[in-house]
């Protein structure tokens, strides 16, 4: 079978993981680099031995393409996605699929009446702990969830938000949540089911930018579970955690203090020195391998003609709770998820 060939829109820090993955799936062929910095276009196509394109529109007429990978700053997502999908391209999208749930509901949306795959970097969902906990919370083995947590404390020095101009602003960045926090909020949707309501506090406590560093939440879910939720980029120096802990009526599990990492593990009848010790035990993860497994995944639902694991749709559930989040803290009430997903 022929590999299917793609156009990687954006060839910045985020497109450099996707160069890196994609040396290593050789089901994919990259035909084709698109970046207004023609020069950041022509150094990524060389290994690959691409063309390269300023312009998304001329890649789209002259390149041979099935697929793109969308690894643009976030506000350009949705309307850079559309485009590919009425050229009838597969579509995978870096994280956020956009900065609005309608927005994401839109593309989801084409791409379902273009019967094209469109897919998602929540690649999260994959890392060996993550993937034991969703495990046991979608098959029922923690019992009905009661509560869960979310904490996000990094660092973000100024000189990162003054490295790129899009960072930090609510046009392109969307702010901590849709930029920062949005992957251990992506496991919480998935672990705990779709949001009801949603109250924050937020603020730019330490850093001069547009949006949010810092944010203080509550969650309602439509099953009756409460979450917390915090997160901030004002940790001084480098990151302290990111955190995931669900509790159930039978039991409770927790990631932490990086999704790679168990913190506990507690399930009737099961060990957790030695689950914990399982997780620890897997082989090291290169910095790529996340990507390469998004990759892999919407490249086996083209060829298969089947759903991604990490599909469009199922990225609209924590879309809508970072929408209803972010407003709330803005807004200062409790937000609604029906008002979000109403536009």
């Amino acid at each position: 079978m022929d590999p299917v060939r793609l156009a990687l829109v954006g060839c910045g820090k985020i497109g450099q993981k996707h160069l890196q993955a994609l040396v290593h799936l050789p089901e994919a062929a990259l035909v084709a680099t698109v970046d207004p910095d023609l020069e950041q276009a022509e150094a990524a196509a060389v290994a690959f031995d691409a063309t390269p394109y300023a312009d998304l529109e001329e890649a789209l007429a002259a390149a041979p393409l099935e697929a793109a990978i969308i690894a643009t700053p976030s506000g350009m997502h949705p309307e850079l996605a559309r485009r590919c999908l009425e050229r009838d391209l597969h579509v995978l999208v870096e994280k956020p699929l956009a900065l609005s749930y309608r927005e994401a509901q839109a593309v989801v949306g084409l791409a379902r009446r273009r019967n094209r795959v469109l897919a998602v970097t929540h690649f999260n969902r994959f890392l060996p702990a993550v993937s034991r906990m969703l495990e046991v919370c979608q098959s029922g083995r923690i019992g009905r969830i009661l509560t869960a947590e979310v904490v996000v404390a990094w660092n973000r020095p100024q000189s990162y938000y003054e490295e790129a101009a899009w960072r930090g602003t609510r046009a392109m960045d969307g702010g901590i949540l849709f930029n920062q926090a949005i992957h251990a909020l992506d496991v919480l949707v998935q672990a705990a089911g779709p949001a009801e309501t949603a109250f924050a506090w937020s603020d730019t406590l330490n850093h001069q930018i547009e949006t949010e560093d810092a944010l203080a939440g509550a969650v309602r879910f439509r099953s009756g579970a409460l979450a917390s939720v915090m997160a901030t980029t004002t940790v001084a120096r480098a990151n302290l955690e990111e955190r995931i802990a669900v509790i159930g009526e039978h039991g409770a599990v927790a990631v932490g203090p990086t999704p790679s990492q168990l913190l506990y593990w507690r399930i009737e009848g099961e060990d957790e020195d030695a689950m914990r010790q399982a997780v620890a035990a897997a082989p090291s993860r290169t910095g790529w391998q996340s990507h390469w497994e998004a990759l892999s995944d919407f490249v086996a639902a083209i060829r298969n003609q089947g759903v991604p694991a990490l599909s469009g749709e199922s990225a609209l559930p924590v879309l809508a709770l970072v929408e209803a989040l972010t407003r709330s803290g803005r807004e200062r009430r409790v937000v609604p998820l029906s008002e979000v997903m109403a536009g």
